[in-house]
Order: C-alpha cells, then structure tokens, then sequence
C-alpha cells in the first residue's frame, strides 16, 4: 500500500469517525426538539404518540387502550363520566350562593285602567322574565377609631385623679393605613390571584387609594414577619409529626441576592406536605437561594418517616427518612425517548400497568391495598426489573431512562412495604403549581424578604384551601384577632387559630366549591 493509500484510508477513517459523532448528536438533537415541541405545542397530557403501541394491538385490555391522564394531575385519578345537567339547572348551582335582590315591574297606579272602558283592572299574577347578575365594585371605608376617655370628679375634688380610657383594638401594624382586610385582600390578590404589585397599585387607585408597590411589598413582608410566620411555625412543628409527607421543589428569582450571583440566577422555593391520608393537611413551602442538601436537611429536621419525592440526589442523603420515588417521573423518562415501537414503549406499557391496579385499589384501607400489592404488583415489578436487567444494546434517551430507573430502584419499589405510600409524587407537583402560576405573573422577587413573605403566604392560603376555607376570610381574623392575644406567651392559643381547628372552622365561611384547592 502506497503512502497515498495510507493517508487515503487515515482520512476515510476520521471522516467516518466524524459521521458517527455528528449521527449520535442529530439523533440527539431530534429527541430534544421533538420533546420540546411535545412540551409547547402538544396537549399537556402525556399519551402516546399514534402507532406507538402496535405491537400491542392484539391486547384489548392493554392500559394502552385507556386514557392517558396528564402529567401534572395524579395519575390514580379515575376519570368520572356523568351526564350533563341542564342548562337551567347549571345555572341555579353556579349562582346560589348569592343573595337576591327581586325587582317587581308593575303598572303605575293611575295606569291600572282599561284603555277601552276605563274600568279598574284586576291583577293577574306575575312571571318570571329573567335573571340577571349585578356586580357591585369593591370600594374602601376610613375606619376611624376614636378612644374615650373618662374621670372620677368625686375623686378629683378630694385631689386624686382617677381617668379611664378605653382603648382601641390593636393595629396589625403599627403606624399603618393597612387594616386587617386589606393586608388580607394584598396577599390574596398577590399569592391567589397572581397579581403583581403594579397592576394591584393600579386597582387600588380606582378605589380611591394612592399607594405605591413598594408599599404594598412592605406591607406583606411586616404583616408575614409579625403575624403569619409564627403560625407557619406551628404548623410546621405538625407536619414534621406525621408519618407520610411528600417534597417537591422549583426555580425561582431573586434580584437582590446577598451570595452577590447575579439576578438571573435561578434560587429554589421548596414544598414539604402531609398525605392525603392526613387527618389535617399541611402545606408549607420555604425558599432558598440554592438547592443544596443543607436546605432540605434543616427544614426536615426531626422528621422521621416516608417522603415521596423525585429522583433529586439530595433527599437520597437525608438520615432517618425513608424514600418513596415516583413512578409518573420513570414513564416521562421511557415516553420522552419517543421510541414508538421499540423498548421506550415497554418501559411506559410496564408503567401503566402498574398505575392501572393502584387506580383498582384507590379505595381500599392501607393494610387491603398493601395486600393487592403484594399479590399483583409485585410480580409485575419482578418482570419489569428482569426485562430492565436484560437490555443490553442502548444510547440516547434510553440509555438515560435505563440509569434514571435503575439508581432509583429501591427506593421506586417501597411502596410494596407500605400501604400508606402512593407510587407517585403527583400530589406534591399539584401542590407546587400555585408557585408556578404566580412565577409566570411577577416573574421575581425584588429581596430575600420578598421571597419568604410570599412562601409564608401561600403556606397559609393554600393550607387554608385544603381545610376547606375561604383564605380571604381566614388572613381576615389572623390578621383581626392575633394582635389582641397575648399569643406569644401562651403559646397554647395557636391551637385555636390553625385552619382546621373547630373555631375557624365555624368563624370563616367554607370554601366555595367552585374555586380548586392545589
């Protein structure tokens, strides 16, 4: 072979080289973009592509066949055909709550005459002609509080002063416009409504006041620090109690970050709750700047029980807690290879398997459902672990769904050991959406500050929601009735002020079963 020949076949080599690198990168490529389409362009749910499960065909009672929930809602949820109700009948649901203002249209007196003869006319009855909805815009009342003052004049002739006065309830906060109702509207319009400051700086023009978003911001964080933060940390103290919560985490923004990293600098806002199991739910969030493992490790401090989480590596290191990882993020890892037809469709085919018998036994006790798995489920994860063991050709996004699946492997299967323990961590991800939607609204946080007070906020908004009470009313008498206590030297008067305890519960009106929980 001539030298010619040699370099010929080096450069061939290299090329060919080259051509497999740029392969495996446009393959790649493909996958990211057409998830990425999936994502932005696609339904939310996360049903399969069409044709995907040919091979699957011959099965008519194939979990392929059925509906697919999505991603974000809990996949044990059955979907509930009903009939729908008559207009009407929608109609009467939707508005009763209301009250009623009837309006009678009858004939002017000097009107009541026959145009024929003249003679009195008789009335008839009456009918309904429609119905038909008023809205009263908000508007804002000075509350001026004067306090009385009163003497003795027996006493005061005998040289002695003897003045009473009658004081005036406490402010929630000091040397503040803001009365209770209206921090509790500013935080229900900011974490409920996702409003930001400058469009809740406009409205509160129209009804007369002039206040700036700073304000506004500062209010929150005053009212948080005094009032709503010690019954987070009640409440906390309750959560860390329980035998089952569930952890979740999402980015976030802070401008002013005291690390010195820049603004655009992603920083956490964190979710740890009770089951649904739980006698009294507890939603609580906490935000960070990083996502360190310290950050998990302090707020869970105490907490020695189960924790459905995701795959994240820092609740693999948290002592004395038992991990329960989530099956919904297993199937996202096998559908996002979009192998149609090939071991991608296997990996989600064994998935919905498994979530259509937790969908049989969502009704059953603790100690039923644990015996259900342990006669169906877990011979069906024995088959899944054996056929995972035995794939041996792999690369791309099968070859990470495979690592993703395999590192988590004990921890995936614990809730063959506990009838408590669900197989996906989708209660928390709904849990966490409140955050995600606000995000999309306000986009950041201006301080550290500004971060906890909204973490604080939504911790009791939506613990409140899942107690079934209206939070408006709720942040109404915390924000009322804490500053007359003497709560913070009798510390047992908390117990009066959680969102499930009996004196909430008859003091602020349910909530209305139109408007979601999380």
């Amino acid at each position: 072979m001539t030298e010619l020949e040699k370099k010929l076949m080096k450069q061939i080599e290299h090329l060919t080289i080259q051509n497999e690198k740029q392969a495996k990168q446009i393959e790649q490529l493909i996958n990211q973009l057409t998830n990425m389409n999936r994502r932005l362009f696609g339904t939310s749910s996360e049903k399969n592509p069409q044709g995907q499960l040919s091979f699957f065909e011959e099965d008519n009672n194939s979990p392929f066949s059925e509906a697919e929930q999505p991603a974000d809602k809990a996949v044990e949820i059955e979907t509930i055909s009903y009939q729908r109700k008559k207009y009407q009948g929608q109609r009467a649901d939707i508005t009763r709550d209301l009250p009623i203002v009837v309006e009678e249209h009858t004939l002017p007196s000097d009107s009541q005459v026959c145009s024929c003869c003249a003679s009195p006319l008789k009335h008839l009855g009456k009918r309904e002609a429609r119905t038909e909805l008023e809205f009263i815009p908000a508007h804002l009342v000075k509350h001026v509080h004067y306090e009385h003052a009163y003497e003795c004049l027996a006493c005061k002739k005998t040289g002695q002063n003897h003045i009473l006065r009658q004081k005036a309830p406490e402010p929630a906060l000091a040397k503040s416009l803001a009365g209770p109702s209206v921090l509790a509207w500013n935080f229900y319009q900011k974490l409920e409504m996702s409003i930001p400051y400058h469009r809740q700086e406009k409205e509160w023009a129209r009804y007369g006041l002039k206040v700036s978003r700073r304000t506004l911001a500062n209010w929150a964080i005053r009212s948080s620090e005094e009032w709503l933060e010690p019954l987070y940390q009640q409440m906390r103290e309750k959560l860390l109690l329980e035998p089952v919560l569930s952890a979740d985490e999402t980015t976030y923004q802070i401008l002013r970050r005291p690390d010195e990293k820049p603004a655009t600098a992603d920083a956490r806002i964190w979710l740890f709750r009770t089951a649904e199991t739980a006698k009294h739910p507890i939603i609580l969030y906490h935000s960070s700047e990083t996502r360190r493992f310290e950050v998990a490790e302090t707020f869970l401090k105490g907490f020695q029980g189960l924790l459905h989480c995701d795959g994240y590596s820092v609740y693999q290191k948290l002592e004395d807690v038992q991990l329960q990882t989530c099956w919904a993020h297993v199937r996202r890892k096998f559908l996002e290879t979009n192998d149609s037809n090939g071991q991608g469709a296997v990996g989600v085919h064994y998935c919905d398997q498994l979530f259509k018998l937790e969908r049989q036994w969502k009704d059953l006790s603790p100690e039923e459902r644990l015996q259900q798995r342990q006669l169906e489920s877990k011979p069906l994860l024995k088959e899944f672990w054996g056929w995972l063991d035995a794939l041996v050709t792999m690369k791309g996004p099968l070859q990470k769904a495979v690592d993703y699946t395999q590192k988590l492997r004990d921890s995936l299967q614990r809730f063959l050991t506990d009838g408590r323990l669900f197989i996906s961590n989708n209660l928390a991800e709904r849990s966490i959406r409140p955050v995600t939607v606000g995000r999309k609204n306000w986009y950041f946080s201006t301080s550290v500050a500004g971060a906890h007070a909204n973490t604080i906020g939504y911790s009791v908004i939506q613990t409140a929601k899942e107690n079934g009470i209206d939070p408006f009313e709720y942040l109404t008498v915390l924000f009322t009735e804490l500053p007359q206590l003497n709560i913070f030297q009798d510390s047992e008067q908390w117990e009066n002020y959680f969102p499930w305890s009996p004196y909430i519960q008859a003091k602020v009106k349910p909530l209305s079963k139109h408007i979601k929980r999380a």
